[in-house]
């Protein structure tokens, strides 16, 4: 069951934070009422939620008008409920545009003793070099951290050291998928302020510490597309996509049964599994075919699974060849969090576990407080992961690199003082 997290009203010094999910099928929108009074944490509010789907039609996913439609209507919906206009977003970068580095960065401590500006200049470094050519850097998130060749995983601040070596992942994406989505964003009279994985943002309002920290894989399930993140130790290590959704299953039941697209959504979403229930092969399901206006058609339930469940297999194939291959990570990978319109798939969290060989469990964003109850559905971890993670950051942004500024210790430490926070609130 989704947790909600309660916080006070009446705070000071509030701003206005949007976050926009632009998916091949759907576009969703959260608007946030960040506030906050010195000596007090952080809250926020949801104050509006706006969603627009469409059809799944492969060839008319990448049409700007028809996208621009969309999140013209997402943005009225989330605006109209929150009583005013938003200027700014934050836009989220789908897993299969991303690109990921592994770097390394050595700094001289000259005072021997390392102080955060020290830590500041190892990330600066890194975050300047984590973008290939051709692509833009969206984040630079530190993973541990070596004092005079020891590992040390926390905060190095204070420590005595000659030499600090910062392990950090680069996380970017191709300067023209950025240029893409601000030219959408931009014709809609917005300004993108920042943009964001959007597997790192699902991660950030479906994971839980505990998963974190002991390694997880999160799988975004979307309509073109699915993304993948992995923590371990409590940082991000990896994160991606691959070119394979839920629309794909849409187009196999259509082409096999003769469906039209929009039937084929509706059979999917209405009759679809990816398992065998008893009693299938009796079961059945009517719809129109293509090009047929007099007569149905008609389809066993079993018959359905046998095109839905490759498929799902497929997907959960093509992300596990994605994960690290680094022989101590991998094997230390036992727990897979599955989200996403396409998660709610009947059947799907079991292939997981059978294809990943790890335990698997649905993943529901976290409401924040004032977000009405569908927004708890998977469909909108991305949007709810862009505004939690600007809860988890303070509200501050990172000069457009995201978590580069945070290392693991201070993300565990924000999230549990964060999460005691609200706990006291709610009981006291």
């Amino acid at each position: 069951m989704a947790q909600t997290l309660k916080f006070r009203s009446g705070r000071k010094n509030a701003r206005q934070v949007a976050a926009i999910d632009i998916g091949a099928s759907k576009v969703a929108c959260m608007i946030a009422r960040l506030e906050s009074e010195p000596g007090y944490p952080l809250q926020a509010e949801i104050i509006g939620v706006g969603h627009h789907g469409s059809p799944v039609r492969p060839r008319e996913a990448a049409n700007i008008e028809q996208i621009e439609r969309g999140l013209r209507s997402a943005l009225d919906t989330a605006e109209r409920m929150a009583g005013q206009q938003v200027r700014r977003v934050s836009v989220a970068v789908p897993g299969k545009f991303l690109r990921t580095r592994r770097i390394g960065v050595d700094v001289d401590i000259s005072g021997g003793l390392i102080t955060e500006e020290d830590v500041e200049d190892s990330l600066a470094e890194g975050a300047s070099i984590v973008a290939a050519d051709g692509c833009t850097a969206l984040h630079a998130v530190p993973t541990a951290y070596r004092v005079d060749g020891e590992e040390f995983v926390a905060d190095p601040v204070g420590l005595h050291a000659s030499l600090l070596s910062t392990e950090m992942l680069g996380v970017a994406a191709r300067q023209s998928v950025l240029d893409h989505l601000a030219s959408m964003v931009e014709r809609c009279g917005l300004v993108v302020e920042e943009f964001i994985a959007a597997p790192f943002a699902a991660a950030e309002a479906t994971l839980l510490e505990d998963e974190k920290d002991l390694g997880v894989v999160m799988v975004d399930i979307g309509s073109a597309s699915t993304g993948y993140a992995v923590y371990d130790n409590g940082v991000l290590v990896d994160c991606g996509g691959v070119s394979v959704g839920g629309g794909h299953i849409t187009k196999d039941i259509a082409q096999i049964f003769g469906a039209p697209l929009a039937q084929a959504e509706r059979i999917k979403t209405l009759h679809g599994a990816a398992l065998f229930g008893p009693g299938d092969e009796h079961r059945f399901i009517d719809y129109p075919e293509v090009g047929v206006t007099k007569e149905l058609s008609r389809v066993s339930r079993a018959d359905l699974c046998e095109v839905i469940i490759p498929r799902v297999e497929e997907i959960f194939e093509l992300v596990a060849e994605k994960l690290p291959d680094d022989g101590m990570r991998r094997s230390g990978l036992r727990r897979a969090v599955i989200t996403g319109g396409g998660s709610l798939l009947v059947g799907a969290r079991e292939i997981a576990e059978r294809t990943l060989s790890m335990k698997s469990r649905l993943g529901r964003p976290i409401l924040i407080a004032g977000a009405p109850e569908a927004a708890g559905g998977p469909g909108y971890s991305v949007c709810a992961g862009v505004i939690q993670n600007v809860i988890n950051s303070g509200g501050e942004r990172h000069s457009g690199l995201g978590v580069s500024g945070q290392s693991a210790h201070s993300n565990m430490q924000a999230s549990f003082l964060g999460g005691m926070h609200a706990w006291l609130r709610a009981k006291f």
